[in-house]
């Protein structure tokens, strides 16, 4: 891949990042500006900062993360300072002041069994009111309720205006079947030219595969949040329920696909002569992917994908044409396997399938 390739691809990754963020960093300022529009002009607080300050770090987290992030982030930061400013209205600021705030907003995050994230939020918010602002008489517990108010604000943005829930979850799925006819039409290429170096580079390309796989997992776990809260998405949970059921045998094709590539290079390697029939039938399965990809990211039905994948069924020889290339032939029956399961066929009706098309081959 040349330099001028590389930056054409960062560039169209970065218009992605941008597109696909645009509006959900709209809703997070403008819902940092009504937080501190509603401390200042309607509570009556003179420098509400922390109401945009908590507003931001729960939006903020929510463009990208689960909703439990952002609620952890919520009731960190409102712990922090609510214990920060209880501590030091009674005790001061000073060096071991601050070491008391921390210790006390550790614990008492603690209580409700959350994670580090809830834990730091809580401590820095508790260092942030010690020491950015001491209060005084008349600013004790503003700066929490500042807190509370750009937390809920947040929250309830989130909650009304939530981000499409299939919209990642359709993204993720579509990466990462483009990753397996990828890596499928690139092995019966390198099979096909017995390219060594093609071979590799198809093996590389489908072991760095399985980030995107947990990134789809939580994907779908955050499209199901978004569902749960905001009504009038709840009318995705099919489309959700269903992608979730193909991630785990699309997983496993994956991982049928880098044993293959790893058995085709090593095929291509030892000088292998592979059955024309493999190679063709790799094509077959790459096609049946692409028909698979269609359909369940436009949320159709998956008829034309089972079709195409039984189709290429019938079409595996008996035998790949070396050792390599029998390992290479009994892990496309295993996909195909994996593949007509994600496509929503009985798994033990897809055994049977690929086995009495396998006997009757041997048969013949």
């Amino acid at each position: 891949m040349g330099a001028g390739e590389r930056l054409r691809g960062i560039a169209r990754s970065r218009a992605r990042r941008l597109r696909d963020s645009g509006v959900p960093v709209l809703q997070c300022a403008l819902a940092a500006g009504l937080a501190y529009l509603v401390a200042r002009d309607v509570v009556g607080h003179t420098q509400p900062f922390f109401a945009p300050i908590a507003c931001v770090l729960v939006l903020g987290v929510s463009l990208t993360n689960r909703l439990r992030r952002s609620v952890e982030l919520a009731v960190g930061v409102s712990v922090g300072v609510g214990v920060g400013d209880l501590i030091v209205a009674l005790i001061g600021p000073g060096w071991w002041q601050i070491s008391v705030v921390v210790g006390l907003a550790l614990l008492a995050a603690l209580l409700f069994d959350v994670g580090a994230l809830l834990l730091n939020q809580a401590a820095v918010s508790a260092v942030l009111v010690a020491t950015l602002q001491p209060p005084g008489t008349t600013a004790a517990f503003s700066r929490w309720i500042d807190t509370l108010i750009g937390a809920a604000i947040g929250l309830a943005m989130a909650a009304t205006l939530p981000s499409h829930p299939l919209t990642r979850a359709r993204r993720g799925l579509s990466a990462l079947l483009t990753e397996l006819e990828a890596a499928l039409t690139g092995t019966a290429d390198a099979l096909d030219a017995g390219d060594v170096d093609a071979a590799a580079a198809v093996l590389e390309r489908a072991r760095a595969t399985q980030g995107r796989v947990d990134a789809l997992v939580d994907a779908v776990d955050a499209g199901f949040e978004i569902t749960a809260i905001a009504p009038l998405r709840r009318r995705h949970r099919g489309e959700l329920a269903r992608i979730r059921a193909a991630v785990r045998p699309v997983d496993l094709a994956l991982r049928d696909a880098r044993v293959l590539a790893r058995r085709a290079h090593a095929a291509v390697r030892d000088g292998e002569r592979p059955d024309p029939e493999l190679v063709a039938v790799l094509r077959r399965v790459a096609d049946g992917v692409a028909e698979l990809r269609g359909e369940l990211t436009r949320g159709e039905s998956t008829d034309g994908a089972r079709s195409a994948l039984l189709d290429a069924v019938g079409l595996v020889p008996a035998h790949g044409g070396g050792y390599s290339a029998d390992v290479v032939l009994a892990q496309v029956r295993s996909l195909l396997v994996d593949l007509l399961d994600a496509a929503g066929m009985d798994r033990g009706e897809a055994v049977a399938a690929t086995t009495s098309t396998r006997r009757g081959r041997d048969e013949g």
